[in-house]
């Protein structure tokens, strides 16, 4: 069956072969196809067990829910490979040569062990489902009007090159994908699409008896999983062709390429995970009723600092504070200032299909702020909200120009997730300031409670997402309306264990400016 999903995204579900037909096919295949990529670890085998009707309910369940996981990060995917929106910091490290032949993939510079060679492009992103007694079946994410074609001949279909997507806890997409030994996460490349610099994987050949000696591997970018780089497993040199292995690496040697990568390039790393974060923010479970008709008893909520100096209570139930001169005029203007040139384009939900995507209309921007950075501003915050550094999460600077909005969300979730650095937690506290003075638009709407602010410099609001039993409290919806002037604001949220995830970890943000703010 097919179904269109959004305007551009066309998903299909296609039920496979039986495993000896399944077996042949791959046979068949594997004479047409490429072998220019690929992990060249298997993944492991799958042993059927028998299940009961209520396990299959619950299977069911988790299978919609990774295909609204996919269909969010296949939809960041296609806007990061846009090389108007990004162009990675390794685009010139090699090019395509075209011979008589075929072609070849060959370095423009020289490129040292561990340093990224060019990115695997991803022109569909897919999940296998491994179905207990039954037939697996596929799920697929594409660009129809750019590929369709080219998915739904059948005669294409062996062009179609596969790359499975292994996913450790350190990923944020693993928390979102359900069951890992049920389901697979597999990318794929069609190589007749025009070559896009910084994204040729899979354009390359693999190591045989005529080139027999390899110099790269590709491997999960470290927090950015489904994006999947070629890394150099050896010095290469200007000039050289990049021949993939197909031989895997010891669990000792993969884990330092990946260390290697992830210090090389950490500030890179720290944009694409941002966008990978935003997909998997976008499908986490949510209410469908944002209504407060109904809602059952909640609370206690997080305790505040109540003696904190200018802290007043809003409203109440749901209590929301606010506090006059939170920050000052100086420190208001430094933020601004110091994180103006590393704004980033932000993604939002679409309600109607749960996608994370870039929209021009509705897109803000914004940057992350390493805490060493602006240490009297953390002080301010764990003083108030009565916690920890470690409990708060990355702080933001948001930037909306005219006609920008963040639409009708909850901070919240119920239950225990990892995300953002946290494993097993909860959000408890949103925090934010207004970093300038807004005359016209821009205020954040509370419409369950028929709440408005319009911000003003300085002033930080604080409202509880869920309660301290870990129960959202939908009634916190709230929006930011269409910016008229321009708004600053600085934004983060308190959860109610430390951030642990060392990918998470403050000292790999990269630095704003070398001026911080005491």
């Amino acid at each position: 069956t097919i179904a269109l999903l959004s305007s551009n995204i066309l998903l299909t579900t296609q039920a496979l072969a039986t495993p000896s037909a399944r077996r042949k096919a791959a046979r068949k295949s594997s004479k047409k196809s490429s072998s220019g990529g690929g992990f060249a670890k298997k993944p492991a085998k799958y042993q059927p067990t028998i299940i009961n009707p209520a396990a299959e309910q619950y299977d069911a369940a988790q299978d919609e829910a990774a295909k609204r996981a996919v269909s969010s990060l296949f939809s960041v995917c296609a806007h990061i490979q846009d090389p108007k929106l990004y162009m990675p910091k390794w685009a010139d490290a090699c090019r395509v040569q075209r011979q008589q032949q075929g072609g070849a993939v060959m370095a423009n510079r020289n490129v040292a062990r561990g340093q990224v060679l060019t990115l695997f492009p991803i022109h569909a992103l897919g999940l296998r489902m491994l179905r207990q007694g039954k037939d697996d079946t596929e799920f697929v994410a594409y660009d129809q009007d750019a590929d369709g074609e080219l998915f739904t001949s059948d005669e294409k279909a062996g062009l179609r090159l596969k790359l499975n997507i292994p996913l450790d806890k350190s990923q944020p997409a693993y928390s979102i994908l359900g069951n890992a030994k049920r389901h697979v996460l597999f990318s794929m490349f069609l190589p007749e699409k025009e070559a896009v610099p910084g994204w040729l994987g899979g354009r390359m050949r693999a190591a045989s008896n005529q080139y027999a000696e390899s110099n790269c591997i590709t491997v999960p970018l470290p927090g950015a999983a489904p994006l999947c780089a070629v890394v150099a497993t050896k010095d290469v040199s200007e000039g050289e062709e990049i021949v993939q292995t197909t031989q895997p690496l010891k669990p000792n040697e993969m884990d330092k390429l990946k260390e290697a990568v992830a210090r090389e390039y950490r500030s890179e790393l720290a944009t694409l995970q941002m966008y990978i974060e935003a997909a998997c923010e976008a499908v986490q479970p949510q209410s469908d009723n944002y209504s407060s008709a109904g809602q059952q008893l909640l609370g206690p909520f997080h305790q505040l600092n109540q003696q904190y100096p200018g802290l007043k209570r809003i409203h109440q139930d749901p209590d929301i504070y606010s506090i006059d001169n939170f920050l000052i005029d100086d420190e208001c203007d430094r933020l601004i200032a110091k994180s103006k040139p590393h704004l980033v384009p932000c993604l939002v939900k679409n309600d109607k299909t749960g996608i994370a995507e870039q929209d021009p209309v509705r897109t803000s921007t914004n940057t992350n702020v390493p805490q060493c950075e602006v240490p009297s501003i953390v002080e301010k915050m764990t003083n108030v909200a009565n916690c920890n550094p470690d409990q708060l999460e990355i702080l933001q600077v948001l930037n909306y120009k005219e006609g920008q909005e963040f639409i009708p969300h909850t901070d919240g979730f119920s239950g225990k997730f990892d995300a953002c650095g946290f494993e097993q937690a909860s959000r408890q506290a949103t925090i934010f300031c207004y970093l300038n003075d807004v005359a016209e638009g821009g205020s954040t709407n509370f419409p369950e409670i028929g709440l408005a602010i319009q911000p003003k410099k300085g002033t930080a609001v604080i409202h509880f997402p869920a309660d301290v039993e870990l129960r959202e409290d939908t009634r916190t919806l709230h929006q930011g309306s269409p910016a008229v002037d321009e708004k600053w604001l600085l934004t983060t949220w308190v959860w109610n264990r430390p951030r642990s995830d060392e990918m998470y970890a403050e000292s790999r943000l990269p630095s704003l400016s070398s001026t911080d703010i005491i």
